[in-house]
């Protein structure tokens, strides 16, 4: 059978048969808590024919702008303010209050960040504020001459701004090379002072001090489309991200620590205990793909809420996120938002994150890709449904925010050890062909595996291997991978294959080419985390031993001898399903 579709593919492939279905599951959610769909912006209503600008049809309307109400004026990243405003006998069905840059002209009404359908009669909501490091401001429009003309503004809130405008957001933490090492990453407004982490072994004595390093990037550093363009709904400036890199950290021990500086001000005492250095020990993983934004996305929220609580409740030693990050596309805010809602969760564990298509694919601007991948767009095969999904960011926001190990290339491709497991991320948005750079190390790095240290071997990588979901019934790419990465994987006895794209679960049992045998390969789809779940069927595979098509998220404890996988839906966070592997 894998032969037969092997010949199928070759055949197709001279026909030159090629379906392309890039950009699954978008929307236009927004930054502040907004659900939208693609295309349901206020355009093509009025945003389109020059708002506050007088007509030869219609007359504006002119009454005296109202003021919103709101319930602070100075808040902190996460704080959710309430709006309040005079509801107009007069309102029209796509009347909406957006939130802005201050100095936005009163007559932009389509440059906000966000925004919100009103109801009739309706006169409050509540919004999901994040840092942008700038004075912002709520305005409400309504369309003139019986809700067929251009938006005119109906209310305005006072200014509201940041308590701090300096204040450390975004915390989060990741493996170094180092066993004794963690990366401890911020975000503040200014480059101005040396970025500081003050830590130790109690919240009361945070004895230890490290100083740390500042980057930041522009709209110029990206390669092509909205991530080049300025503007609310595209690039804005993302602050400055600080990384300070501890050391000589002992290993299984809980640390204490806070970020900032004295000048601009600390954050709040986080803790992490550091990964364990003996394969005797224990370790408990979170992992997931395709998230996206909470609250905007249902299964997001529900899925950040589990995995808060988990981190609350349970010693969890780090989480895998295997791809499609943000999905901002572009959309810098975005970045902002989702950074702003895995902080509760990345600044207590080590959030370890792989390249999926919704970071990196595009097709111009090649020589800014920080993956140093050869040609315009990268690895581009005739045989690839590789588009422009990252919005022209070409992974530029995530090698800048987020950090790894530097055994590979960057956050494209690493690898660590956690206890008894080796941790292994590749890219499926790379060549990862015999005779690619990336295929090469994969090789030597699994070859380099001592398994009476680290008797576990996982992989992961965003775009599936296997899967039984029909709706990509020519996915060539999940075909190349068994033709070129799972000999590979055999090879050196790889135990479990992670991957997402799909938005779904999906167990297969200990398998190889298709076969269902005893020392195969497991391979778990984890593509439920929160983007729009997926609703198509499945093809009846004899080696799907388990799918469904639910929001949850996994976890896989191990110790030397034992690994156990399990798969939890977040409405009821009841066990889904499971799997355990024994040595």
């Amino acid at each position: 059978m894998f032969l037969y579709r092997v010949v199928s593919f070759v055949i197709l492939l001279s026909c030159s048969i090629v379906f392309v279905q890039a950009e699954k599951h978008l929307n236009a959610n927004g930054p502040f808590g907004k659900r939208h769909t693609v295309h349901n912006e206020p355009s093509p209503y009025a945003c389109d024919r020059g708002a506050g600008v007088s007509s030869s049809v219609f007359r504006q309307r002119i009454k005296p702008v109202q003021n919103i109400q709101v319930s602070k004026t100075l808040y902190m990243s996460a704080d959710i303010i309430q709006i309040k405003w005079t509801p107009s006998p007069l309102s029209c069905s796509d009347d909406f209050v957006g939130i802005y840059y201050a100095e936005v002209p009163l007559s932009s009404a389509c440059d906000y960040f966000d925004y919100e359908f009103v109801q009739y009669k309706q006169n409050s909501t509540f919004w999901h504020m994040i840092h942008l490091r700038r004075p912002l401001q709520f305005r409400l429009y309504s369309r003139d001459h019986t809700c067929s003309g251009n938006y005119s503004l109906i209310a305005i809130s006072p200014l509201v701004q940041p308590l701090n405008v300096n204040e450390p957001t975004q915390v989060h933490l990741a493996y170094g090379d180092r066993i004794d090492q963690m990366f401890v990453s911020y975000l503040t407004n200014s480059s101005q002072f040396v970025p500081q982490c003050q830590y130790g072994l109690s919240p009361s004595s945070l004895n230890f001090h490290r100083n740390g390093t500042t980057t930041t990037y522009t709209a110029s550093d990206m390669c092509e489309g909205k991530a080049t363009t300025w503007g609310p709904q595209a690039f804005i400036d993302p602050g400055y991200m600080h990384t300070v890199l501890l050391e000589d950290l002992r290993p299984s021990t809980t640390y204490y620590y806070r970020v900032g500086c004295d000048k601009h001000g600390w954050s709040s005492i986080f803790s992490f205990t550091n990964r364990p250095a003996s394969a005797n020990e224990v370790v408990n993983m979170i992992a997931y793909g395709d998230m996206g934004l909470s609250p905007v996305e249902p299964g997001a929220k529900s899925t950040i809420d589990r995995v808060i609580a988990r981190v609350r409740s349970t010693n969890m030693t780090c989480l895998l996120h295997i791809g499609d990050i943000s999905y901002a596309r572009g959309t810098g805010a975005l970045w902002d938002s989702f950074m702003t809602q895995i902080q509760p969760i990345a600044a207590y564990v080590p959030y370890m994150s792989g390249i999926g298509n919704h970071e990196y694919d595009h097709v111009l601007g090649g020589e800014k890709d920080p993956s140093g991948a050869p040609g315009p767009g990268g690895f581009r095969p005739e045989w690839g449904n590789y588009g422009h999904d990252s919005g022209g960011e070409c992974a530029v926001p995530m090698v800048r925010r987020f950090h790894s190990p530097s055994n590979g290339n960057g956050l494209f491709w690493y690898s660590f050890d956690v206890g008894p497991v080796h941790v292994v991320y590749y890219s499926t948005e790379h060549d990862f062909l015999h005779s690619s750079p990336q295929y090469k190390w994969l090789e030597n790095d699994l070859r380099s595996v001592d398994r009476t240290r680290t008797p576990w071997i996982i992989v992961g990588a965003h775009r599936p291997m296997y899967a039984s979901e029909t709706d990509e019934p020519d996915d060539f790419i999940k075909l190349m991978l068994q033709v070129y990465l799972e000999p590979l994987f055999y090879r050196f006895r790889v135990d479990l294959n992670l991957f997402a794209h799909k938005h779904s679960y999906e167990r297969t049992c200990s398998m190889y080419r298709e076969r269902c045998i005893d020392d195969g390969i497991t391979h778990v789809l984890i593509g439920m985390a929160g983007q729009d779940i997926d609703g198509g069927g499945y093809s009846g595979a004899e080696w799907s031993m388990y799918h469904d098509q639910e929001y949850g998220y996994s976890q896989i404890w191990a110790n030397r001898t034992y690994l156990h996988f399990t798969y939890y839906h977040n409405d009821d966070d009841k066990l889904a399903d499971e799997f355990v592997l024994r040595k």
